[in-house]
């Protein structure tokens, strides 16, 4: 029974794992859909399954329920901000990523409570490996990934170049640690050395200064805790070296390290690139099996302090050369998408955005604008016309979208998470610990990334990272046996039901309004109306639903009825210049009244004063 259940965990935890890292769809709420659904019915049917006297229940501690009430507490402080939203449907969105990302917790925890850390880092490790292999085929093999021809910087299969460096990150302390465990063959070290030796180079190509950042986190991390320094510099140095050669000749390729290349070009560098790759990885695995120096214990604290010695001066060279190429927080300077921008200290336009984030918590200090609202904020205040969705910076965008309550409930979430990840290197020892100290470095990384960037709109970033801190909370702990309770197993069936009817409405609407445009197209009125109807139906804070619904109307000669839509769609959504400029052009275009469009579209312009659309709609004679 002990093993069918450890082997259900496994298969199941590394099947969202994988799904998440492989198939996560960028920053897009669709995958969350069906990976958060998985992992919500994984959580429910382990709660129910336990409930009902079958499994035990993690053993958390305090600082497990704390994390569970906290994050919980969260979650459900995102879903209470639909009510005042400046974007609701969008909030009920990132209340949804909220849900799913807590069950990816749940599921963390149950397979923490079954499976020893040494398997977890196994899972995590080599579902990352996978995804940096996959990602560097794309540039082997431009068949893979064609929209590298466009833009070079490394980011398939996460979508997001900066995620997919962080993804890399989660995978140095692993594979250090599967490098330094004298528990693993010569073999499997040796392997793991090529897998360090991948990560770096998948890092390098992404172009992300904010993952060496994290990397560097992650690095002194491990190597300040970890009781195998010697060993994992050994590695470090093993792979690092062969892993420097090939980025420096990939960077001199043009099909793989520049913007706009051919077809051909691409072809001919990516053949290159695999064969000078290969050779690397053949390097760096001979390096690892061969190179066996073990100095004696004076020699050995030098050569640690030495090599502290020279990392330090790396990093202050580092910082040198970043401060000298001028101020970080230089207004809106843009940073170019080459391999220069490693040495860039331009906040790439971040800088503006924080401000604006920070008129938005200014605003709505308790509640916050809404969840996911930053949008809304961000055209109203913005200078120019860069249109961004996210703060990228998680603790401002969770106190400008959720207030200072939002904020607190994320940030006491994360201490928990950090406090549990310490405490459960106390609980446990030898190759466990040094496997639970690789996995916790998830989340430091995590939250030094998350100051420059919207890790939290990335389920390849987030649904791993809950999954750590709930294995980690539960690791080393005796479960706890709680025998049939058919109240909290009717209770699981509701959040159950309710749970995916949240996640899945959203989603069926937007396919109903986008079938309610195609029935518009063929001139299908009827089913036109139909689908609108159970698009607002489904998702009645979305003002996409209501303007299909008036399209309709306004096809079917109904324009009194297509105007009341319109004005329905402002009324719901207020606060966006979308909704306003929708209803302006239906009163200019179709109804002729030109006084009154004119101050619907100088309401749109007011709440984003930079938008093209409304900026020409207004410079357009009224006819």
């Amino acid at each position: 029974m002990a093993a069918s259940r450890r082997i259900s965990f496994l298969c199941a935890a590394g099947a969202l794992i994988a799904a998440a890292l492989l198939f996560g769809g960028g920053s897009g709420d669709g995958a969350v859909a069906w990976i958060g659904g998985a992992a919500l019915v994984v959580a429910l049917v382990a709660c129910g399954l336990a409930f009902w006297g079958l499994l035990p229940l993690p053993g958390l501690g305090r600082e497990g329920i704390a994390f569970a009430l906290l994050g919980g507490g969260f979650a459900v402080w995102t879903g209470l901000t639909v009510v005042w939203s400046v974007l609701p449907d969008r909030s009920w969105d990132y209340f949804n990523r909220g849900l799913a990302y807590f069950a990816f917790a749940v599921v963390g925890a149950f397979a923490g409570s079954v499976l020893s850390t040494r398997v977890g880092a196994w899972l995590l490790g080599g579902l990352v490996v996978v995804t940096c292999l996959w990602a560097l085929a794309g540039k082997a093999v431009p068949a893979l990934y064609e929209d590298y021809g466009r833009l070079a910087r490394l980011r398939s299969p996460v979508g997001y170049w900066n995620a997919l460096a962080l993804v890399m990150v989660f995978g140095l302390p692993i594979a250090l640690w599967a490098a330094s465990s004298r528990r693993h063959s010569q073999f499997v070290r040796a392997g793991a050395v090529v897998g360090l030796y991948a990560l770096l180079i998948a890092l390098v190509l992404t172009y992300s200064r904010g993952g060496v950042l994290a990397a560097f986190v992650a690095l002194a991390g491990w190597f300040a805790l970890t009781r195998r320094r010697f060993e994992s510099l050994a590695a470090l140095v093993s792979g690092g070296v062969p892993a420097a050669v090939v980025c420096g000749i990939a960077l001199l390729l043009p099909g793989i390290a520049q913007d706009g290349q051919s077809h051909s070009v691409r072809v001919h560098d990516g053949a290159w690139f695999a064969l000078v790759f290969v050779l690397g990885a053949g390097a760096a695995f001979a390096a690892a099996w061969f190179l066996h120096y073990r100095p004696g214990p004076e020699r050995e604290r030098l050569l640690l302090r030495a090599a502290a010695g020279a990392a330090i001066a790396c990093v202050l060279a580092g910082v040198i050369v970043v401060s000298a190429s001028g101020n970080p927080l230089g207004g809106s300077a843009s940073v170019g998408s080459g391999p220069s921008r490693l040495g860039e200290s331009s906040l790439n336009n971040r800088w503006g955005w924080w401000k604006e984030a920070w008129h938005g918590f200014a605003g709505e200090p308790l509640g916050g604008t809404g969840a996911g609202s930053f949008e809304i904020v961000h055209r109203k205040f913005r200078d120019s016309a860069v249109d961004v969705l996210e703060t990228h910076d998680l603790p401002l965008q969770f106190a400008s979208e959720t207030g200072i309550v939002g904020l607190a409930l994320w940030v006491g979430a994360m201490g928990a998470a950090l406090l549990g990840a310490w405490r459960a290197l106390g609980r446990l020892d030898g190759d466990e610990r040094e496997a639970a100290l690789a996995l916790g470095l998830v989340v430091p990384a995590f939250l030094v990334h998350g100051l420059l960037d919207y890790d939290w709109d990335f389920v390849a970033l987030a649904g791993p990272l809950l999954f750590v801190i709930g294995f980690l909370l539960a690791a080393g702990r005796e479960p706890v046996r709680v025998g049939r309770h058919y109240g909290w197993v009717a209770a699981v069936v509701l959040v159950a039901w309710a749970g995916l009817y949240s996640i899945a409405a959203p989603r069926i609407a937007a396919a109903r309004v986008d079938d309610a445009y195609s029935h518009i197209e063929r001139g299908q009125l009827g089913q036109a109306a139909s689908s609108a109807k159970s698009a607002h139906s489904l998702n009645p804070l979305s003002i996409a639903a209501l303007q299909a619904w008036a399209s309709v109307e306004e096809d079917a000669g109904k324009l009194a009825r297509a105007r009341e839509l319109y004005a329905q769609a402002v009324d719901l959504q207020p606060l966006n210049w979308a909704s306003w400029y929708q209803l302006g052009l239906y009163d200019r275009e179709v109804l002729g009244h030109c006084a009154v469009a004119r101050r619907e579209l100088i309401r749109a312009r007011q709440l984003d004063p930079h938008n093209s659309q409304v900026l020409t709609a207004l410079g357009m004679p009224c006819i």
